[in-house]
């Protein structure tokens, strides 16, 4: 396999000529660049414009794109880096033409000449997208005939003609002061792209290249998701079948469902869809009797010999994707409806509290094998994946190896327990990451205890001004001593509101929490006996449930 690398500045005018076209991918996102984009360029162009004015041998240089091209398709580079600047960079030549008509250079920019009369030219930049309507807007821009009248938009017209209608307005004042012939001289000879170009024997190869180098040296933008090039491979696979257009609906369905379940799956630093492909990791490994540690999802998918994309087809694989999906709005479901799933909102509200994301991909692949009923059966299981998350003290290593032990098992019908492997201390360890999790835990096993929605976070004793005000029981104490502890900590079925300590207990008769009502009453004298008898009840309680399995 041949690989080469070449990056060589090049004016527009060399970028957009000869029989190059440059191809937009299917897997790219949509074009988003509005009208701040398009100042910022247009006035570093004028700006750079008057200085060349001044000095003929005065320069701008864009910036890089990444492309990638083969011996396949010899005439055809795909932007692997660059669409925003590409199109937009298009439109405003489309623009230019319009007040330059006479000029051929601008004319083969927008479209490549075809070899003989007759023939129909092509689009020197052509997208691909999966959002079809990126493939009509780009069109439509380029044969529309401008005018005032045509420039006339709407909050509905989409970003090509917002931008291409911009470019009108500016360069139509610009050239009441400038000829235009002089702008586009400039234009085409003294602005410069550095083209990164990725060629190889065949496309996959020089395209695998040219994202590895994009990723190296993108310092601005998105960089592509896993679930950008997973989606290609898929489209792919689409194609082969000729159901794309059943591919693109689907997809765009898992795309609008996995976006409604990102606060379940991801947090704000993840891609929701990223999240599901590595649920779906999890699940493929464990069909595959796989225990070892997880590769990058791009490997895993790309180049593992058990990734779905090596044997399944693009149906079987949106299939399995839209099982996951089901079982994460099960999920969903269940933590908001808890008087209709009570118990089951319990363990499930705690399981996705958790200060990772393990024990929710634990849940979900339990939920792809055994299905989203309310069973007995799913209710035992995750309490005890909460029994054993809050109580075994397990690290995030020991944690990846439990769910990889778990998904082999659990797909393969072998049977599976948590292995608890309590310390012995008399006390729960509430100082650490865990505090939310245990308290609400330490609330929902107190007997009759039914699940609530939404829940809030409180301290019964919240700064060291309240502190101060208590009785002589706590006149050897420090705030701190008790400040974080599960005996000062309190969860809440009303809004936690900043009250003073006096007038806390008032608020709280609000509750509908039996045990919250309870602290109510106590408040107004509220002693380090009353306080230390709730933090040695709560530990207890705590202890008694973790230690139920041994």
């Amino acid at each position: 396999m041949s690989v080469s690398l070449e990056a060589k500045q090049q004016t527009i005018l060399e970028i957009f000529s000869g029989e190059k076209q440059y191809v937009i991918p299917h897997y790219q996102r949509a074009y988003s660049w509005g009208e701040e984009e398009c100042k910022l360029l247009f006035e570093d162009l004028k700006e750079a414009y008057d200085e060349f004015k001044n000095d003929q041998n005065n320069e701008y240089f864009l910036g890089n794109i990444v492309i990638a091209g083969s011996r396949e398709y010899q005439d055809r580079l795909e932007v692997i880096d660059g669409q925003q600047r590409l199109t937009t960079l298009t439109l405003l030549i489309k623009v230019l033409l319009h007040f330059d008509k006479d000029n051929s250079r601008l004319e083969s920019a927008i479209e490549i000449p075809a070899e003989r009369k007759g023939d129909t030219p092509k689009q020197r930049l052509l997208t691909t997208i999966m959002i079809k309507k990126d493939q009509h807007f780009l069109q439509e821009a380029i044969k529309t005939n401008l005018s005032d009248e045509v420039c006339k938009c709407t909050k509905d017209d989409s970003h090509f003609k917002k931008n291409l209608c911009y470019f009108h307005k500016e360069i139509k004042e610009f050239i009441q002061y400038y000829e235009i012939e002089d702008l586009v001289y400039f234009f085409l000879r003294k602005v410069y792209l550095l083209p990164i170009e990725v060629n190889a024997t065949d496309a996959d190869s020089a395209r695998e290249k040219a994202l590895r180098i994009f990723e190296t040296i993108n310092d601005r933008g998105l960089s592509l998701s896993d679930s950008d090039i997973f989606k290609a491979q898929i489209y792919n696979k689409a194609l082969n079948q000729l159901k794309q257009d059943d591919f693109i609906d689907r997809w765009n369905n898992f795309d609008s469902d996995c976006r409604d379940m990102a606060d379940i799956i991801a947090t704000k630093q993840k891609n929701p869809i990223d999240e599901i492909f590595r649920i779906y990791s999890y699940i493929i490994r464990g069909k595959k009797n796989n225990k070892s540690r997880e590769k990058g999802l791009r490997v895993f998918f790309l180049q593992d010999n058990n990734s779905p994309f090596k044997d399944k087809t693009y149906d079987e694989i949106l299939n399995d994707l839209a099982k996951i999906i089901e079982a994460i709005e099960f999920v969903n479901e269940v933590i908001n409806k808890v008087e209709k799933y009570n118990e089951l909102s319990k363990w499930f509200q705690l399981a996705t509290l958790y200060i990772n994301k393990y024990p929710l991909s634990i849940l979900l692949v339990y939920l792809y094998k055994h299905g989203t009923e309310h069973t007995e059966r799913l209710e035992k299981f995750s309490k005890d994946l909460v029994r054993f998350i809050y109580g075994s003290g397990t690290s995030i290593s020991q944690m990846k190896d439990v769910l990889y032990d778990f998904a082999v098992k659990n797909m393969n019908d072998i049977d599976f327990s948590f292995n608890m492997k309590l310390n012995g201390n008399a006390s729960v360890n509430y100082n650490g990451s865990l505090k939310k999790g245990l308290s609400l835990l330490s609330l929902y096993l107190t007997p009759k205890q039914n699940a609530i929605d939404p829940y809030y976070f409180d301290k019964i004793i919240n700064n060291k001004k309240d502190f101060d005000t208590l009785d002589n029981s706590w006149k050897d104490k420090e705030f701190e001593e008790i400040n974080n502890t599960l005996g000062n900590a309190i969860v809440l079925d009303i809004p936690k509101k900043n009250i003073q300590l006096k007038n806390k207990s008032q608020y709280l008769k609000k509750s509908a929490i039996a045990e919250v009502k309870n602290v109510s009453e106590k408040l107004l004298k509220w002693s380090y006996e009353d306080y230390s008898a709730r933090e040695k009840e709560l530990n207890q309680r705590l202890l008694t449930f973790f230690e139920e399995t041994l």
